[in-house]
């Protein structure tokens, strides 16, 4: 137990964090980050006294852990593997401190207690753990050794708050506790008890605490009696799981114990049964556990013989030579000490054998149970009579309850009454772990070559860092050191078997491997040094003698030859039982003989059975019949009056001979009769040809070519291939016949497509022959005009049918030509109602193609031509266009002379609303409305105006107004 000022300091430091701690924000999840993902200490977990290595580099010291994917990545000499959730994930890694009580996980972001539990409820606790270190054996010093305790939980289960880590070759174990929660935050931490150098190293993966308790699970433990008589045996029951308290532990059978440890001492020999409850009502029952003295006898069974009769005994098992005697006295044992013996007993007798000698050895430790006080023993501890309040390493005391001496112990009775005295240790911490912690005071006298047990109790009196014992007898090792119990207050016995070889004296020591200064508290109780127990093995046999009997039998009444006989009975009629030869013969009458099994004292006995010859039946002939005419039941009782039965079955349809057979209990044999059945004469008819579905068929003949007559069924089908069926007249001996009249289905002709054409153009006459061969004739006539379907109507004859073929006839694009001005472009424009998928071509009076859009451009008078090609089909129309006069381009000067050059003022390109002519004293001279080509240098009133420069103002209908200038001149 951890002593002085760090003791206080860590308490109290530990009291005031629950203090901070209990004041937590509530709505935590539990446990998050379990499986170490989403981030290092401060993210659902802390570590508090271990240093992180980050990066990892192949190289860590005692002390340091390691968030990583895989231990050798850590350190190169660890054990290669990955985490417990895929293989692939993080895990810590710890390479195990040179400092016991080390806490390396602690939940909560900051190391405390965390929300989310309701006072009151079980929870389970579980994560997983592995060894990562090649230098971790079955040498428990080598093994990581961790402690766990809660933080307002109660009932933790298993008890044992320490654990060891696996063997290598264990992988990934899972760990699993069960407590209460006392409130609605709690505080789990685990830590590594063990200062160990060597091994210690360690990983864990996958934490989680979740509702619910751990399943109810029992097992036991059983350690047989010594000797047969002795009561020494014990049965322990060990728990976990379920819902703690445990009712009281159930003990019944051979005998009867109750109590609340789940260990029965003091049993002998016999069959036991132990049951127990959780508090949930779950039961663990194991019935039928026997205990049985190791090396008992083995003795053969209880016979029965005759008077005289000799019987073979034997035995095995026991310790040393056998001896054998009987009741009452028989002469037939010559060597009673050998282990087979043959008995020839003239009366029922018991014969007893005996091995080994029962010994009751004194136990040679003085003051082994401590009731002498402080006596008769040495120790390098010191004897410490108050500790309190902080403990003192390496101390003792003789007491009866440890927490009684010190108030950190916890409160336990000694291992003989719970009221006795106990050795009670305060571990010590010496580094060479050589502090003896009992020894005997003087020497022990022995005698040489002769079998000793050293036996001691131990119990743990703190749940941190259990004590690791290890004893040596004059000085030499018994071997590993074992750990005390994890839980406290849990006696358990050590034992030692010991030859004294030469040694005339002995002495024994007793010292604490562990050195932690933290837990390493323990308890020694019935201490014990005597020689091995010998037992007395004893067992009895009784060889019962019977008077000779002769078996009787019941007569077995005569049988016919080939009847069947009933297997004889091996037992007879007064429990004799036997066998009976020769082997059973139902053809000839026989005698048997019954010759009784051995040890029965019977003599043997025959029986004879009778066989008789059986009598042949006879039966009048039947007459021939045709195949299929009625046969009328034969006859069940022959000529001489033998009743029987026939088979098989009649049958009217071949030759058959049937079987007469005799009713039971005649004495008669078996009888045949043949019936003759002639085949029937099969009908044939002349061939039908094959026709064509739909042709006429002619009536079939009713009078087969053989001269059968008969009638024809199904009806004539002239649509189908079908099977035709001829049935005879009755009285004709003859079988029905089919015939098969084919019928083909018609072929439709099959033609080469016809590609699309336009309208008008030429179309080659149809074939007439179908690819087939088939022929014929089209309808209707060909029209190049429209789309149509024609009908090929195949010549009579050709088992054809009509078919079809369309041909597509595309229509020529509908279309007009639209003129006209775009902005200041003359444009013609195509017009269609449907100008979907049009090609357009617009040529001008040249031939040379000027445009391929659905309108085009112009810039001079002249005949236009649009070809529009569409689905394949093209059509062309023309266009003369007069002017392409636009906006900008409106003409400079009239010549109104009638030259037809120039005449007039042409505007009737334009949509002009309104024309205004003025001379050049700004005076309105002209003005037309809707204007085209009106004016030719006219004034309003129709006068001719003088040759000169005048100004327009020409007002558009799709535009804005246009002002400008012409000359008129009429000499040109």
């Amino acid at each position: 137990m951890k002593k002085g000022l760090r003791y206080l300091f860590g308490k109290t430091h530990f009291l005031f964090f629950l203090l901070i701690i209990g004041s937590a924000d509530m709505s935590a999840q539990i446990l998050t980050n379990g499986n170490f993902e989403n981030g290092g200490s401060g993210v659902g977990f802390f570590v508090h006294d271990y240093t992180l290595i980050n990066p990892v580099n192949g190289t860590s010291n005692p002390g340091f852990y390691a968030r990583t994917t895989d231990p050798a990545l850590m350190n190169s000499t660890y054990i290669s593997g990955g985490d417990h959730t895929t293989g692939t994930g993080r895990m810590l890694v710890f390479d195990g401190s040179s400092l016991a009580n080390r806490y390396f996980w602690t939940t909560g972001d900051t190391g405390g207690a965390i929300g989310g539990f309701t006072a009151g409820t079980t929870y389970t606790f579980s994560f997983w753990i592995k060894s990562v270190s090649n230098a971790v054996t079955t040498d428990e010093a080598t093994r990581a050794s961790i402690g766990i305790f809660i933080v307002n939980g109660n009932n933790m289960n298993p008890a044992n708050p320490n654990f060891l880590a696996p063997l290598p070759s264990e992988g990934w174990v899972n760990i699993q506790y069960s407590f209460v929660a006392t409130a609605n935050n709690a505080m789990v931490r685990l830590k590594t008890n063990n200062a160990g150098p060597v091994g210690n190293d360690f990983a864990v993966d996958d934490f989680s605490i979740t509702v619910g308790a751990l399943p109810f699970v029992g097992s036991y433990a059983s350690v047989n009696p010594t000797c047969p008589t002795g009561n020494d045996g014990s049965i322990t029951v060990n728990l976990t799981g379920g819902t703690l308290p445990y009712t009281a532990y159930s003990l019944t059978g051979t005998a009867t114990q109750t109590n609340n440890s789940g260990i029965f001492n003091g049993l002998g020999e016999g069959t036991y049964n132990v049951s127990v409850s959780d508090a949930a009502g779950h039961t663990y029952t194991q019935t039928g556990i026997v205990l049985e003295a190791p090396n008992n006898l083995v003795l053969s069974a209880p016979v029965t013989a005759c008077p005289g009769d000799t019987t073979p005994l034997t035995v095995s098992g026991g310790t040393g030579a056998y001896t054998w005697t009987a009741s009452p006295a028989d002469s037939s044992i010559t060597n009673p000490n050998s282990a087979t013996q043959n008995v020839s007993p003239l009366v029922t007798t018991t014969y007893t054998v005996t091995s080994g000698t029962a010994s009751a050895p004194v136990n040679l430790i003085q003051n082994s149970d401590f009731s002498l006080g402080n006596a008769a023993y040495v120790t390098e501890y010191l004897q410490v009579a108050d500790p309190n309040p902080f403990g003192v390493q390496t101390s003792y005391n003789i007491v009866t309850n440890p927490n009684a001496w010190f108030t950190a112990f916890s409160s336990c009775g000694d291992n003989t009454s719970g009221s006795g005295n106990m050795m009670v240790f305060d571990g010590a911490t010496n580094s060479d772990a050589n502090v003896i912690a009992w020894s005997n005071q003087n020497p022990i006298t022995v005698t040489p070559n002769t079998d000793y047990t050293f036996t001691y109790h131990v119990a743990s009196v703190s749940a941190d860092s259990p004590a690791r014992l290890e004893v040596t007898i004059n000085g030499v090792s018994q071997g590993t050191p074992v750990t005390a119990p994890g839980t406290p207050c849990l006696w358990n016995e050590v034992s030692y078997n010991w030859n004294s070889g030469s040694n005339t004296t002995v002495n024994f020591a007793i010292y604490d491997k562990n050195v932690a200064d933290y837990g390493n508290d323990f308890a020694l109780d019935d201490i014990t040094f005597s020689e091995a127990i010998t037992c007395l093995y004893q067992k009895s046999v009784t060889v019962t003698v019977a008077p000779g009997v002769t078996p009787a039998f019941n007569a077995v009444a005569p049988i016919c030859a080939g009847e069947s006989l009933a297997a004889l009975p091996t037992t007879s009629t007064n429990a004799i039982t036997g066998t009976w030869s020769p082997a059973l013969d139902n053809t000839a009458t026989t005698t048997y003989t019954f010759t009784p099994d051995a040890g029965q004292c019977a003599s043997t006995a025959t029986l004879t059975i009778t066989v008789n010859d059986p009598v042949t039946p006879t039966f009048a002939a039947v007459a021939p019949i045709c195949s299929g005419e009625t046969l009328a039941a034969l006859p069940v009782t022959s000529i001489e009056g033998v009743t029987g039965t026939w088979s098989p079955a009649l049958n009217n349809t071949a030759t058959t001979t049937y079987t007469f057979t005799a009713a039971a209990g005649q004495c008669a044999s078996n009888a045949t009769l043949t019936i003759t059945v002639n085949n029937p004469v099969t009908p044939t008819f002349a061939a039908v040809a094959p026709i064509c579905s739909g042709e006429t068929l002619a009536a079939l003949p009713v009078t087969s070519i053989e001269g059968v007559t008969g009638t024809w069924s199904p009806a004539l089908n002239n649509t189908a291939t079908t099977t035709y069926t001829f049935t005879p007249a009755a009285g004709q001996c003859a079988s029905n016949a089919t015939l098969t009249i084919t019928v083909n289905q018609p072929v439709v002709p099959a033609f080469a497509a016809v590609d699309p054409i336009c309208a008008g153009e030429t179309l080659t006459a149809l074939p007439t022959t179908s690819n087939e061969g088939f022929t014929g004739t089209w309808s209707p006539a060909l029209d190049n005009n429209a789309t149509t379907t024609y009908t090929f109507t195949p010549d009579a004859g050709q088992c054809a049918t009509a078919t079809t073929l369309t041909i597509t006839v595309n229509e020529l694009p509908e279309f007009t030509i639209s003129e006209g001005c775009e902005g200041n472009s003359y444009t013609l424009v195509a017009v269609q109602g449907d100008a979907s998928n049009s090609v357009y071509a617009w040529y001008n009076a040249g031939g040379t193609q000027i445009g391929s859009g659905s309108s085009v451009v112009v810039t001079a008078p002249g005949v236009y031509e649009l070809m529009v090609t569409k689905g394949g089909c093209s059509s062309n129309d023309t266009i003369n266009v007069l002017s392409t006069t636009c906006f900008g381009e409106i003409q400079r000067g009239i010549s109104p002379n009638n030259d037809g050059l120039n005449d007039y003022f042409d505007l009737e390109a334009f949509d002009v609303a309104q024309l205004q002519i003025f001379n050049r004293y700004g005076m309105n001279v002209y003005s037309k409305s809707n204007y085209q080509n009106e004016w030719y240098g006219q004034s309003d009133s129709g006068n001719e105006l003088p040759d000169g420069t005048y100004f327009y103002v020409i007002d558009f209908a799709d535009s804005t107004s246009k002002t400008g200038w012409i000359y008129s001149n009429r000499q040109h």
